[in-house]
Order: C-alpha cells, then sequence, then structure tokens
C-alpha cells in the first residue's frame, strides 16, 4: 500500500474513533492546524506543542509545565486541547505534522492504526522514561504488545452515590449484586430514586453496559474477539443474555424518563439530591461536586455476584505519546520524564482525581480512593468494548437502547450476532 493511502486510512479512522473512545473528559479549546501549531525552534529555545484531549485537565498540565520550566529555560510547551482532538491528531499525521507530544488512550482503537503504520515512536525498553511507572502498568499500557506511550493515570468507572441519604435509610455500601438490588428496593420504598441513568445517550449505554459484560464474563474481550473472527456465534451465549438482563432489571429502579434523560440531567439531578446512585465514570464525580460543593457522594465498585470477584473497570486515560521521527523527540522525553516524578504526578493526581500509576503517589482524592485502592493492589480489568470498532461500540449502543426502550432479550440477541460475528475482516 502507498504511504499516502495509509496516511489517509489513518485521518478517516481517527474522524471516526474521535467520537467513539471511551474517554473521560470534555474537550474545549480552539482548533489549530498546520504549520502554526507544529513544533518550532526560535531565539534558541525550542517550542513543544502538547495536542491534548482532557481539557478539562489543561490547567494542572500548565502548573507541571510551569514546574519544568524553571529546570529547563530553553524548553517552552504549550497545551493544545482542541474539540474531537483524535480527528484533528490523525489528520496532523496525515499531513507530516505531528505535534510533539500528545495524549492517548493506549487501549483503545484509536492507538492500533497509527502504531500498525509507523507513525508513533516504540519506547518499549526505555529504562528512563519508565523508571517511575508502577511495572503492571508498564505491561497494562501496550499496544499490540509494545509501549508506545508512557503511563501516568488511570481513569474508570464505579458507583457514585449519596452518602447522606444511605446514611439516613440506614444502607451500607453493597458488597455482592445481590446486595445492591437489595439497597435499591429499600431506596424505592422510601419513594426516592435508586439510580440515575442518562439513557439518552447511546454511547454511555455502551459504557456501562461493556462494563458489565467484563465483570460478568471472564475472558469478555477474548469471548468478542472470538465472535468477531467468526470462532463462536454470540446470539446464543446465556452470559451475554444474563449481562442484558441485569440491564433491565437495573432500569426498573430508574428515573421516569430513561431514553429523555442526557447526561448532563443526571449530574444536575445528582447534584440536587434527586438520585441515590448513578454508575458511570468516575470523572463525573469532580462535575457533581461542582454543581453542589455542599453534596456528600463517594464511590464504590460495582459489585459482583461474589463479593471475591468485583473489579473496577479501569483505562489508562492519561498517557504521552511522541511521533517516530520527531525532531523535537529528546525534549519531548525530557517532559515525559519530568511528569513521571512522584512530587509531579502526586499533584496532578490530587487535583484532577485520576489514579496515578506513578510510584510513591498516594490516591488522597476522597470520593475515588475506594476505586483507586481496587485498581492499584490489581484488581482491575478493562471493558468489554476496548478492542471493538467504532461502528461496532456505536451499533452496540443502539441495540442496548433499543432493549432498554422495550425490545426483547431475544431479538437484542440477535443483534449482536449481526454486529459482532465474523466481522474480522
Amino acid at each position: 500500500m502507498k504511504k499516502h493511502q495509509t496516511l489517509k486510512q489513518t485521518a478517516l479512522f481517527g474522524a471516526a474513533v474521535a467520537l467513539a473512545v471511551t474517554a473521560g473528559c470534555s474537550n474545549g479549546g480552539e482548533e489549530v492546524s498546520g504549520k502554526e501549531a507544529s513544533t518550532a525552534n526560535t531565539g534558541g529555545k525550542v517550542k513543544l506543542e502538547l495536542l491534548s484531549n482532557k481539557s478539562d485537565v489543561t490547567e494542572t498540565l500548565n502548573k507541571v509545565i510551569a514546574k519544568f520550566h524553571e529546570n529547563n529555560p530553553n524548553i517552552e510547551i504549550e497545551v493544545n486541547a482542541p474539540p474531537n482532538m483524535l480527528k484533528v491528531l490523525a489528520m496532523r499525521i496525515a499531513n507530516n505534522d505531528a505535534p510533539a507530544l500528545f495524549t492517548v488512550y493506549p487501549s483503545a482503537p484509536s492507538m492500533r492504526q497509527p502504531v500498525k503504520d509507523g507513525y508513533y515512536a516504540d519506547l518499549t525498553g526505555d529504562k528512563t522514561l519508565f523508571s517511575n511507572v508502577i511495572p503492571s502498568f508498564v505491561d497494562f499500557s501496550k499496544t499490540l504488545d509494545k509501549n508506545y506511550t508512557v503511563p501516568y493515570a488511570l481513569e474508570g468507572y464505579g458507583v457514585t452515590y449519596n452518602v447522606d441519604m444511605f446514611k439516613e435509610l440506614g444502607l451500607s455500601i453493597p458488597q455482592t449484586y445481590a446486595e445492591l438490588i437489595q439497597a435499591a428496593e429499600k431506596i424505592k420504598a422510601a419513594g426516592k430514586t435508586p439510580f440515575l441513568f442518562p439513557d439518552k445517550e447511546y454511547s454511555v449505554i455502551r459504557q456501562t453496559t461493556a462494563a458489565f459484560l467484563g465483570l460478568d464474563i471472564p475472558n469478555a474481550s477474548q469471548l468478542f474477539d472470538d465472535v468477531i473472527n467468526g470462532k463462536q456465534h454470540i446470539a446464543d451465549n446465556q452470559e451475554v443474555r444474563k449481562v442484558a438482563q441485569k440491564v433491565l432489571d437495573l432500569r426498573k429502579y430508574g428515573q421516569k424518563d430513561l431514553l429523555g434523560t442526557a447526561q448532563d440531567n443526571v449530574i444536575r439531578d445528582m447534584a440536587a439530591g434527586k438520585g441515590a446512585m448513578f454508575f458511570h465514570g468516575m470523572w463525573q464525580a469532580p462535575a457533581i461536586k461542582k454543581a453542589n460543593p455542599n453534596l456528600n457522594i463517594d464511590i464504590f465498585p460495582f459489585p459482583a455476584d461474589k463479593a471475591e470477584d468485583t473489579k473496577v473497570a479501569m483505562q489508562v486515560g492519561t498517557a504521552l505519546s511522541i511521533p517516530k521521527d520527531g525532531k523535537n523527540n529528546n525534549e519531548a522525553k525530557k517532559f515525559m520524564e519530568f511528569f513521571a516524578t512522584t512530587e509531579m504526578a502526586q499533584m496532578y493526581a490530587d487535583e484532577t482525581g485520576n489514579i496515578s500509576v506513578i510510584q510513591g503517589v498516594k490516591p488522597n482524592y476522597k470520593e475515588n480512593k475506594t476505586l483507586a485502592d481496587y485498581a492499584l493492589s490489581g484488581k482491575l480489568y478493562r471493558a468489554a468494548d476496548s478492542t471493538w470498532t467504532p461502528a461496532m461500540q456505536d451499533d452496540f449502543g443502539k441495540a442496548t437502547q433499543e432493549l432498554i426502550g422495550g425490545g426483547t432479550i431475544d431479538a437484542y440477541m440477535k443483534k449482536l450476532e449481526d454486529i459482532f460475528y465474523n466481522k474480522g475482516n
């Protein structure tokens, strides 16, 4: 395949995944393009662009950059966090204008094609870059069995809950799925809403249902890989059917207008004390606290059928990569190494609530501490959708939304067969 054809495919792939990645942040800032935003050397100083898909942490990143600049006055770094950053990154790579540094999700489909095409620097075995990363997370952040990124922090899923409401009703944190349903029954009997669901957004439904699949089905990713490659069918899979039933059972404890409720509505209603629980990304807790600083909330892991099987769905949410032949890779690596120091990683974790994978960092962020304890002790897993294509992710979310809207499980299972079976090519 000619190089320009591959570049175009990468750009198109990035454009699609920009709307489908499992990410836990909002995007902001002005989109910049072309050579105006690229790395430049002027006046003896090196200027590096850090292209970020995490506009919600830009303020903290700039603090890290300011500290770095104190020790490296000849290296200037500017954060650029445009909307649809992954699309921008793919287009920039296609135009031979890759930024000096960029954030990525190692487990997401958006990593694989650029890696296969050879556009990201292979960092495998770089002892300097990874010397302060917890070793297990060096492996956890691999793409196609190699390290093309340095991981700094995790983000994942949990049940955000109203602590004061739980205390008022004499409820303790559920340790099993059965206990979760019992708690929901008590909340409902008290005339309150147990769960808030943003079911207007099929992308959120996809994320949370994929998390259920990963929790309840051992090697869920392998199961779907086998189906995608035509090695087995999914239409009659009883484990997947059981998860579909769980999705429906939980909605019995939700608000009245499930399909008319968006994520922003849920955050607002949780902040107003209108719901007891909300299962989604841990990054929603700061948004709820911002809406109501006086609200007492916390997060617990969604419980498995057996307490000992409970784990948390996690991905590397903060990670930095560099282009394969970037002209300022040495300077970029200096910043990557600096960001991985315990001092900088502690500040990042404390201010953003992300779970650091840097050695010596303590999980001080109150709402995410329980999830951090699980993840850092190895009780974590990837949601089942981490290797699905963007089209599969979207179709799965829409199919599950139709199920919630009144569809049958039989029809749902047939749709999953259509979405996944033998689609490896």
